[in-house]
């Protein structure tokens, strides 16, 4: 077989694919210059000469491969089926495909792995291989798990059981960013996903009714992936372990998750042959006590009222910082403490209540976003905590359906003034009625346009049967123009937009599309420093962590100004040069808003426009490689 490397294996894939291709065309290719295409073109030449091949060169046309018999070209054939191309692409242009390829092998390795093999597996050199690993060793971190590295052996992943299960989980079955860089064994993890869990899932649904479990969908799926987890561990011989304190605990307290516990491993066992033992009984019983939805009659008094007090420092800080008041809501009130007391929980046992919606709920509730971050603060500090991303997307839900309650109380006044018959008249009424409920809207008829300008200061949005010239500003929806329904929506899904100052803070100033950094830690002291530059912060401000930052889904990351060290309304937003893994989730841009005080309403406007922005893949993606800052604009606003 021929001996190349990743360079030379792509030049060489690319000659074979193509009829002829340019020195150019190859150095795009393998991503090397000119000069050392046409060194690695000589090489190749050598190596391909023993085996009937030849690359011949034609001025102004390029190269091609010339076989000397059909045999030549089966050769040919038959060494790149033995290789994975896809991977081999995937390696050259980002480490992070790299980095998640090494955890995921990790991972699943039963013994120590030598650096070497692991690099020749990713076509990539030692010395590159190395540096990957500090990133590696950086998210292992994050699950208590760290690298040990034996001379003439190579390094393996060590930590606690529960951690690993946790990071395999993470990286196998929730975060699909991992899942490009496949393996043989990832495809059979896959199968055994699709084969497997439902039958799981449905003895832990029979299980949990029997013992009168209450669980969501997602946490029912949630845990019916770490009984797979289990199940996959246990035939590779890798066992839990769990302190005997929790297990007392769990038989004593919650006796009902004990026997369910107990019973699924039971039924897992018989069926697939596996030897689940108690620790896997405490493990399973630790999900399903942690995520089952709790009700007010299987709470201690005294946790219970210690969780209420909480809401209520959590509704003070909240009025205080945006002067919301959220004090009344009966679906907080009633659910939020509960929630609260088995997230703290959960945490505290290192359960990770994975949260599938988590991107899709932050980039369309960033207003419910910032206020939660208010609410985060109290709960960690009170029991000394730190929430990660998935239980903060959990609570974003409770705070939008609290703020969603707030806006139905506030109507949308729509006038009518119609010059047309009293059926014509009597339609448009029904009509209006119908698509626009009077919970959320103040439905008026006028029969004249005077009697409407008399009242101007009360009208959201006119409607009339042609268009009226009129000098007060007012929105306008003419009937004769045709589809005034749909028009109408489009009005007020900007009448806040239509008053909002956009120059007071978009300014093509306050963007930075070639972003530099080569970890979250850079890339925000160089965010800082721009806004230093900006005046939007002092210049003796030192901050460590500058911004609270949220993944948000389609490579963005949501930064916010906790400690308030911004002193001057912005919207500020990066393109990195380089993309990077923050937290789970590759990134590609960043964005900033900033009011001149949280409960400023232009900061619901700012967030509104931003929501509609950051969910559409395709207007990200414009700015992501355009970087065209009128184009942004244009997009932003275009909701």
């Amino acid at each position: 077989m021929l001996d190349l490397n990743r360079r030379q294996l792509l030049i060489l894939n690319e000659l074979f694919q193509q009829e002829i291709r340019t020195a150019a065309n190859l150095s795009l290719v393998a991503e090397a210059s000119i000069r050392t295409v046409k060194n690695d073109i000589s090489i190749l030449r050598e190596k391909l000469n023993n085996h009937g091949i030849t690359i011949d060169s034609s001025p102004n046309k390029g190269y091609q491969l010339l076989y000397h018999d059909g045999s030549s070209k089966d050769f040919l054939s038959k060494f790149f089926s033995q290789i994975d191309i896809k991977r081999l692409n995937l390696f050259k242009r980002n480490n992070y495909e790299r980095i998640f390829f090494i955890i995921r092998t990790l991972l699943l390795s039963k013994d120590y792995q030598k650096l070497d093999d692991l690099a020749d597996e990713m076509f990539v050199s030692r010395s590159t291989l190395s540096g990957d690993m500090t990133e590696v060793k950086r998210i292992l971190a994050n699950y208590q798990l760290d690298i040990d590295s034996k001379a003439n052996y190579g390094i393996v992943i060590q930590g606690d059981e529960l951690n690993k299960r946790i990071c395999i989980a993470e990286h196998f079955f929730h975060n699909k960013t991992t899942f490009e860089n496949s393996k043989e064994v990832d495809l059979k993890v896959d199968g055994l996903n699709q084969a497997v869990i439902p039958i799981i899932e449905e003895q832990l649904r029979l299980i949990c009714e029997q013992n009168q479990i209450i669980l969501s969908d997602f946490s029912l799926k949630n845990i019916a992936i770490h009984v797979l987890i289990s199940i996959f561990r246990s035939k590779s011989g890798h066992m839990i372990n769990s302190s005997q304190q929790y297990e007392q605990e769990i038989m004593s307290k919650f006796p009902n998750i004990y026997s369910a516990s107990k019973k699924l491993c039971s039924t897992i066992n018989l069926v697939f042959n596996t030897k689940l033992n108690d620790g896997d009984i405490a493990y399973i019983g630790m999900h399903l006590e942690g995520k089952q939805l709790l009700e007010n009659s299987g709470v201690k008094d005294d946790k219970l009222e210690e969780a209420n007090h909480v809401v209520k420092d959590i509704y003070k800080e909240i009025k205080n910082n945006f002067d919301i008041d959220i004090s009344m809501d009966s679906i907080l009130n009633e659910y939020l403490a509960l929630h609260i007391l088995q997230m703290v929980r959960r945490i505290n046992n290192g359960m990770v209540l994975r949260n599938p919606v988590v991107h899709e709920n932050l980039q369309k509730y960033l207003f419910a976003t910032k206020v939660t971050i208010s609410a985060t603060k109290v709960i960690e500090d009170y029991y000394d905590i730190k929430i990660n991303l998935d239980e903060f997307g959990y609570l974003v839900l409770y705070f939008n359906v609290a703020l969603r309650n707030l806006r139905k109380k506030k109507r949308t006044t729509i006038c009518l003034v119609s010059g047309r018959g009293r059926a014509e008249t009597i339609m448009y009424i029904n009509e209006l009625k119908e698509n626009f409920p009077e919970d959320a809207y103040h439905l008026i008829n006028y029969d004249s346009i005077d009697e409407a300008i008399e009242h101007i200061n009360h009208i959201d949005v006119l409607v009339s049967s042609y268009e009226i010239k009129i000098s007060r500003p007012v929105p306008q929806v003419a009937i004769e123009k045709g589809n005034y329904i749909n028009n109408i929506r489009q009005i007020i899904n900007k009448l806040d937009l239509n008053n909002l100052d956009i120059k007071k803070y978009f300014k093509l100033e306050n963007t930075n599309f070639q972003l530099e950094g080569e970890n979250k830690k850079s890339i925000l002291q160089n965010i800082v420093a721009d806004l230093k530059r900006l005046n939007i912060i002092e210049p003796h401000i030192t901050v460590d962590k500058p911004f609270i930052s949220h993944e948000i889904g389609n490579n963005i990351v949501h930064l916010q100004d906790l400690h308030k060290i911004c002193r001057k309304p912005v919207c500020y937003i990066a393109v990195l040069k380089t993309p990077i893994i923050w937290d789970k989730d590759i990134i590609k841009v960043l964005f900033l808003i900033k009011t001149k005080r949280d409960g400023d309403h232009n900061l619901n406007v700012l967030c509104n426009m931003f929501s509609n922005w950051t969910q559409d893949k395709e207007k990200v993606n414009r700015l992501i490689n355009n970087k065209d800052y009128k184009l942004f604009m244009d997009d932003i606003q275009n909701y």
